[in-house]
């Protein structure tokens, strides 16, 4: 991973509807130091600019490392973007529109800024460094407080005309359906992530549901944190286990026609929920795929867990940052 001579380390960053997290990233893709917030996704842009910048500042105090030493920052955010511009179009988890997040992180920061998809940082990273590696052709799907996908194609990054290819969770997942925060009906992410549960979640509260996650969670005011589905999951709350497998079960049907489609070498399935849930969810979206699917190969798995966890997105965007600098070269 290339960077500047005199300023070889690369602040990489995920920008999540829940968090945001910054790493430290040397030359050799090393994560030197991290720094993680909750991010302010109904305050603005500015606001979001400032959390960036105070978690860079812990990950290069934890790095032991000084700034002046940092050469690039790359950040993968929740689109859809104008990667050329550098610029948020509009998000649907996050209060930003036609948000010029690229320059405005540069002026914080003091060096470039490169804008990606936050998603497709994180397929990246699966693809060069993790579960992808040496594949020519994967599907990735990262489920979180939205929903994004990726799409390697025939050993390229595959971007589109407008450069925001992969967007699966506002592929239709239900005609007529619940409204989007996009502003469309139906959409898969409506169903399938946390943003989803959210609303169902809300629903059976107020009709005085019983469940465990409503000692945690006080409702939609709150944020739903992956780790409050996990802990009422592993102790058996009916209502979480209900909502989850009805979310797995979109999820692993849309999948199972995208693999028909597209027939890639794996689906790569990441993103907080599905770190925290594990190998059960893993299992019911699956389970969920293969009733779609019109071939199932009996010598593989074709959807695989992400291998970098939280990792993926900030070593994702400090190499496409990296690459992209080195292109214009």
């Amino acid at each position: 991973m290339a960077a500047k001579s005199k300023n070889e380390l690369i602040l990489g960053i995920d920008l999540g509807g829940t968090k945001t997290l910054v790493g430290v990233v040397d030359r050799d893709g090393r994560i030197l130091g991290r720094g993680k917030l909750s991010t302010p996704s109904h305050q603005g842009g500015d606001a979001i600019v400032d959390v960036i910048a105070r978690a860079a500042e812990t990950a290069i105090l934890e790095s032991g490392r000084a700034f002046d030493e940092v050469g690039l920052a790359g950040i993968g955010s929740p689109g859809p973007l104008d990667v050329e511009k550098g610029m948020i179009l509009f998000s649907a988890n996050m209060d930003v529109v036609n948000y010029p997040l690229a320059a405005k992180l540069s002026e914080r920061l003091g060096v470039p800024t490169v804008l990606r998809n936050d998603v497709r940082a994180s397929c990246y990273a699966e693809w060069k460094l993790g579960a992808g590696k040496g594949m020519n052709n994967l599907l990735g799907a990262f489920v979180g407080t939205g929903l994004g996908g990726c799409l390697i194609i025939d050993g390229k990054l595959h971007v589109g005309h407008d450069g925001n290819a992969g967007e699966i969770g506002h592929i239709k997942a239900k005609p007529n359906g619940a409204k989007c925060g996009c502003g469309l009906r139906g959409c898969l992410e409506v169903y399938a992530s946390k943003t989803g549960l959210v609303r169902r979640f809300a629903k059976a509260r107020k009709r005085d549901v019983n469940s465990q996650l409503f000692r945690v969670w006080n409702g939609p005011d709150q944020k739903l944190k992956s780790r409050y589905l996990a802990e009422c999951y592993k102790s058996g709350d009916s209502l979480v286990l209900q909502e989850l497998q009805r979310a797995a079960n979109y999820l692993g049907g849309s999948l199972g026609g995208l693999v028909n489609l597209l027939a890639p070498d794996a689906v790569i399935l990441g993103g907080g929920v599905s770190l925290a849930l594990g190998e059960p969810w893993l299992n019911w979206v699956r389970a969920a795929a293969k009733e779609h699917m019109l071939v199932i190969p009996e010598d593989r798995e074709v959807i695989l867990p992400a291998a970098l966890g939280d990792d993926a997105g900030v070593l994702g965007a400090a190499l496409l940052a990296s690459e992209s600098v080195a292109g214009k070269k």
